[in-house]
């Protein structure tokens, strides 16, 4: 890796296939000058009469260059396939043909690629299809509660209200005796079944946090920064930031593992998009199951906070446009990933954090429900 790195750093030539044929180009080339100078500077024999034999050297030379040079291009075609189809995969999602039957290097560089955008599109695939499937279940029952709440909770309210005015005679006198036991079973009766309709919302409600606990398995939070971090490594790399874990060997939580890492590669995703190049941030996973995602050359404008989560925020955040307004006219790339962090943060009931500093950055902290991992990992 050192001379492809020291090549590519410099960008010379600005294509592999071009750093391929260069030294292609050299390796004929350098071998038949040292010829050249040795026969002009160690042979006595006069140059005229040497001339000829030169003349045919380098047309040889020239004609063996080109035809090296052109099946080093041919042979260069599987990886520029191979390259092309991850990048059309990665931009398009384009499904490659490549083909897979050939056992050498190149062939199995193919073959690779080819399995592993087979496989990455039909998880995708199947993933997408799942997700849209509770989407539609979850939507049709969150619809159904929501209705509830407004369709049953509203008028009972309205019904008990008029029934209590009544009762009390607020307008005017009722007329018999009976219709006020009337209004009495009214009111009791609505009493009853608005507390039977906030029994049926609030069993749902505990019917999603029960899903949560069951879904939640012990996490390891290092593992799992580290997994982030490597995800990430491409795109920080891009952009020249270097990340830097902080943690113990081990920081174990009992959680939703994929929503938490999600919420590591959101919150790396977020920092890294927002850092200049050259800038350093630090991802910290505390022994009390904490997550703590430190930029110390970064800033949080007003409009990078979604209007929502400005309470979150613990130091003066201004303006980045220098708008002198309390409330943000714009947004940014900014505003959705922390929208997204939070949202993460919300499902696994941890609370979020974000502090301002006015020397060392911003910090974005996630504290998790401190909930004690079960007994085979605590052995361990």
């Amino acid at each position: 890796m050192k001379i492809y790195e020291f090549m590519a750093r410099r960008n010379l030539p600005s294509t592999y296939t071009g750093k391929i044929l260069l030294v292609s180009f050299l390796g004929v080339h350098v071998p038949m000058f040292g010829a050249v100078a040795y026969v002009l500077l160690a042979d006595t024999t006069p140059f005229m009469q040497q001339i000829d034999v030169l003349i045919a050297m380098l047309i040889a030379t020239l004609i063996g260059t080109a035809a090296t040079m052109f099946v080093m291009n041919a042979l260069l075609a599987p990886i520029a396939a191979a390259t092309q189809a991850a990048d059309g995969y990665l931009r398009e999602r384009k499904l490659p043909r490549l083909p897979s039957r050939y056992t050498d290097g190149a062939g199995v560089l193919m073959a690779s690629v080819q399995e592993c955008i087979t496989r990455l599109d039909g998880s995708m695939a199947a993933t997408e299809l799942r997700r849209a499937q509770i989407e539609r279940d979850y939507t049709a029952k969150f619809k159904i509660i929501a209705g509830m709440r407004h369709d049953f909770r509203t008028p009972l309210t309205h019904i008990l209200g008029f029934a209590d005015i009544m009762r009390a005679e607020a307008i005017g006198p009722i007329g018999t005796e009976a219709y006020k036991k009337y209004l009495a079973k009214i009111g009791n009766s609505g009493s009853d079944l608005l507390k039977t309709l906030n029994s049926v919302l609030d069993l749902s409600d505990n019917e999603v946090r029960s899903q949560m606990i069951e879904d939640s398995v012990d996490v390891d939070l290092v593992t799992l920064a580290r997994d982030a971090i490597a995800l990430e490594h491409l795109h920080a790399e891009k952009r020249g930031v270097t990340v830097e874990l902080q943690a113990s060997d081990h920081a174990v939580a009992h959680s939703v593992e994929d929503v938490i890492k999600n919420l590591l590669i959101a919150l790396l995703q977020a920092a890294i998009g927002a850092s200049a190049a050259g800038s350093k941030i630090v991802l910290s996973i505390a022994d009390d199951q904490s997550i703590r995602l430190s930029s110390p050359g970064g800033r949080l404008s007003l409009e990078d906070v979604p209007p929502q989560l400005s309470d979150l925020v613990d130091g003066e955040v201004r303006s980045a446009a220098g708008s002198q307004a309390t409330i943000a006219e714009t947004s940014t790339p900014m505003t959705l990933r922390l929208s997204l962090i939070h949202s993460l943060a919300t499902a696994i009931s941890a609370d979020m954090r974000m502090t301002q500093k006015a020397d060392a950055g911003y910090e974005i902290g996630i504290a998790l429900e401190q909930q004690a991992p079960s007994m085979a990992i605590a052995a361990e």
